[in-house]
């Protein structure tokens, strides 16, 4: 079973910094999401990216920024106490390794906390080992399936399943001949209609992978190919009867996840409300009077996001951004944008993309909600 004693602290220091704000204190970001390109391999059914994804492999080409700019960057972070280097996006980050692989070892260099996620299929031996040797943390591979065919159609990539199953067990043999638990190895699935009632059997495959955590997220309609993929009304009533079964098994092995823990990331409310999530994220803080604490987002407080291009804003949604190329980390996190963005989270106002804010992120929100007002109670006692 995973140790999980670096996420610990990383967490503690995460509900520190919240505490810090709430003092008038001001800190830097806890973590920075970085899109490092925009290019992808795969066309996958459920991704924001499905309607525009050559036009996104020929955009990013044009203006993604080079290595030597990303290294500054992640250097820029570290002097303004970033905790978490999060490389997301919709891309497949060892796409481009020229970037990439440099990025995480300068990363780990600088004792920095390193995620990536990644459809597993672009990965060689020496990559995967090379995680392992940096004692990268975290790594998730996107499994949909425990099925080759149903896997194969959401991505649209014959042997997409047979590929990613391959990079899994290549980074366990390296982590059992360096004797390492880390990467972290966690499994995500984006749960829809062609997957949901196959949960159990996702958890598994999970168990025989070895997997250390399994993160489920709802689908998220961005076009209508995804309407038909959405977990219909009538149909929520059989997920939740499946997400018990699951998390049975789940627990049976072990495997931690954030469906059948408190984050309950597929309870019917919320699947029933992504894409269009304002009203869920209102609901939550409805009632709560607390000034900072009732803010309906944190993240213009612990998070800074910064796209392939150099847009830096406090959400990879937003609109309204600055640049790393007209401005260094520390003038853009203590400015203008993320102080309006803080103010407006204060006063309850949510922007029109917050209607996208990913299931995960508010059940992850509500967690660290409840850790900020127990620390608090037990720092002012009250």
């Amino acid at each position: 079973m995973f140790s999980y004693d670096r996420e610990k602290i990383i967490n503690e220091e995460r509900i520190k910094r919240l505490v810090s704000w709430y003092e008038g204190k001001k800190t830097g970001p806890f973590q920075i999401d970085v899109e490092l390109h925009k290019r992808c391999n795969l066309r996958c059914l459920f991704c924001a990216r499905y309607e525009e994804h050559e036009k996104l492999n020929e955009e990013s080409k044009k203006y993604e920024l080079p290595k030597d700019k990303w290294v500054k960057i992640i250097e820029e972070a570290k002097e303004i106490d970033a905790v978490v280097l999060n490389i997301e996006g919709i891309n497949e980050p060892p796409l481009v390794p020229e970037i990439f692989f440099p990025v995480i070892e300068k990363t780990k260099e600088l004792g920095m906390y390193g995620i990536v996620t990644t459809n597993g299929i672009a990965w060689n031996e020496k990559q995967l080992k090379n995680l392992v040797e940096i004692s990268w943390d975290r790594i998730h591979f996107s499994i949909h399936s425990s099925k080759p065919e149903i896997h194969d159609k959401l991505t649209q990539k014959k042997g997409s399943f047979r590929r990613v199953i391959k990079s899994v067990r290549i980074l366990n043999k390296w982590k059992k001949k360096f004797k390492s638990e880390r990467p972290m190895l966690n499994i995500n699935v984006c749960i829809n209609r062609l997957n949901f009632r196959e949960l159990p059997k996702i958890v598994e495959l999970a168990h025989k992978l070895n997997a250390d955590y399994l993160f489920t997220e709802p689908l998220m309609v961005y076009s209508p190919i995804q309407e038909n993929l959405k977990i219909k009304e009538e149909e929520t009533k059989e997920l939740e009867k499946i997400v018990e079964k699951a998390s049975w098994i789940a627990k049976k092995y072990e495997i931690d996840n954030n469906f059948a823990t408190e984050d309950k990331n597929l309870e019917e409310e919320i699947v029933e409300s992504a894409s269009k999530m304002k009203p869920l994220l209102m609901k939550e803080v409805k009632n709560l009077n607390m000034d900072f604490i009732s803010a309906p987002c944190f993240k213009p407080w612990t998070q800074m996001a910064i796209r392939f291009d150099g847009s830096v804003t406090f959400c990879g949604y937003a609109e309204v951004r600055e640049n790393v190329k007209d401005k260094s980390l520390k003038e853009i996190w203590f400015g203008k944008i993320f102080e309006e963005a803080r103010n407006r989270m204060l006063k309850k106002e949510l922007y029109p993309h917050c209607n996208k804010c990913v299931p995960s992120d508010f059940t992850q929100r509500r967690r660290f909600r409840k850790e900020l007002i127990q620390a608090l109670s037990e720092k002012y006692g009250r």
